[in-house]
């Protein structure tokens, strides 16, 4: 599709596609003249119990899309480029979409229908790459359950987080035994240095970053250091200096110095990695970390061998440093914890609050404490403490060492 087409189409639709759509799309073309089957919504609608009256709108928001062709048009293109661009990492803004050349419910119905489509392309992809059906099975279908509960419910068919639901209806996201994998790009600080002799890594932060005496970056959850450090980050072709981070998400004060001719880097800026989700449930062990990330690397290496993974992401409050002061160094958590090389994030506390309280402005001293880490968390806001939603990577080399604290030197 040429942007002069595009342009065309969005002068009917509005602006539905995620920025940047214009950039990836020159090779893709439909000759499509519905936006989705009618049987495939029919059999979608009766697989989830939806009543009859609740089904017609949709059936009328279906032919009220199929009477604009650009929309039906954009719809399958947009489709197949969210689908690849799940696997490429760079078609992740997704926003709800609302036609402008739809009105009333159709309008806010088109979202849902767009999303049976993606389904029909995500599975169709997969297929092209020998990817098994078992894989796939019930991926799309839990995210379908839940929005079309909550329509017969309460007749709202909008999306409570539509960019992390994508993930599913594209088929794109996998449960690999105890935890869900999606393909991740690199980006920002820190990066990662490995010894040639010795195999240690280490991670190194950008310049120019202030950096408060706890190793947090300095303003997060409003909290200033006057006594912060600014990082620093000198490199030409002999050496690398600056401040490292320790495994455990802290930055140091104190800048090292690397020799290239002996480390080499390992992680760095548009590497490829498989982006670790926590579903919650019993299993939070290295044991099932070890299992997961290895059931997950044999996986995208068979079925995706043009992208080579370099192991494992994510961002969490259960990675928080300050947790060890609340927790037993036998508990899962920190035990978890330890097999990861952390990093701070510009992220507070809202998701704890959220996770652990069920609302991210939760206020402690309204609560009554249900267990020791609720006990733990409310004793160190009683003291003034905070506590930070911290990044971690896991290097593919590693994943074989999951149990003994590989990082942790």
């Amino acid at each position: 599709m040429t942007r002069e087409r595009l342009a065309s189409l969005l002068r009917v639709t509005g602006p539905i596609v995620p920025e940047g759509t214009e950039e990836c799309i020159g090779d893709l073309e439909t000759a499509e003249r519905e936006l989705l089957p009618r049987e495939t919504l029919r059999q979608v609608l009766e697989t989830n119990c939806v009543p009859p009256e609740k089904q017609q709108p949709l059936f009328d928001a279906l032919d009220a899309a199929n009477a604009v062709p650009e929309l039906v048009e954009l719809a399958h293109i947009m489709a197949a480029d969210a689908v690849r661009g799940l696997v490429r990492c760079y078609a992740v803004e997704f926003f709800q979409p609302k036609p402008q050349c739809l009105s009333g419910f159709a309008r806010e119905a088109y979202a849902f229908l767009y999303t049976q489509l993606c389904v029909l392309e995500g599975r169709k992809a997969l297929r092209v790459r020998g990817v098994p059906e078992r894989y796939d099975a019930d991926i799309p279908e839990r995210m379908t359950r839940k929005q079309l509960a909550k329509y017969v419910k309460t007749g709202d068919i909008s999306f409570d987080d539509y960019p992390w639901d994508m993930n599913f209806y594209c088929c794109q996201i996998f449960l690999m035994d105890r935890f869900y994998f999606i393909p991740y790009r690199w980006g920002g600080a820190p990066d990662a240095w490995r010894s040639l002799k010795t195999g240690e890594v280490k991670a190194l932060w950008t310049g120019g970053v202030r950096v408060r005496r706890d190793g947090q970056l300095d303003g997060v959850n409003g909290v200033t250091d006057p006594e912060a450090f600014t990082t620093v980050r000198e490199e030409n072709d002999r050496t690398v200096r600056a401040n490292p981070v320790a495994p455990e998400g802290r930055i140091l004060s104190e800048p090292v110095t690397l020799d290239r001719k002996e480390w080499v880097k390992a992680l760095g800026d548009d590497d490829f990695l498989l982006a670790l989700h926590i579903p919650g449930g019993e299993g939070y062990t290295p044991e099932r970390v070890k299992h997961s990330c290895e059931t997950a690397l044999a996986f995208w290496d068979r079925y995706y061998p043009e992208y080579h993974y370099k192991g494992f992401w994510s961002e969490s409050w259960l990675y928080d440093p300050g947790l060890k002061a609340v927790l037993g160094p036998d508990r899962n958590i920190i035990r978890v914890q330890r097999q990861f090389y952390c990093y701070p994030t510009e992220e507070g506390d809202r998701m704890i609050r959220l996770e652990v309280l069920g609302d991210e402005e939760a206020d402690y001293r309204n609560r009554t404490p249900r267990n020791s880490l609720e006990r733990g968390m409310f004793e160190v806001w009683r003291n003034g403490g905070r506590f930070h939603t911290t990044g971690m990577f896991l290097l593919r080399e590693e994943v074989s060492q999951i149990g003994n604290d590989p990082y942790m030197t």
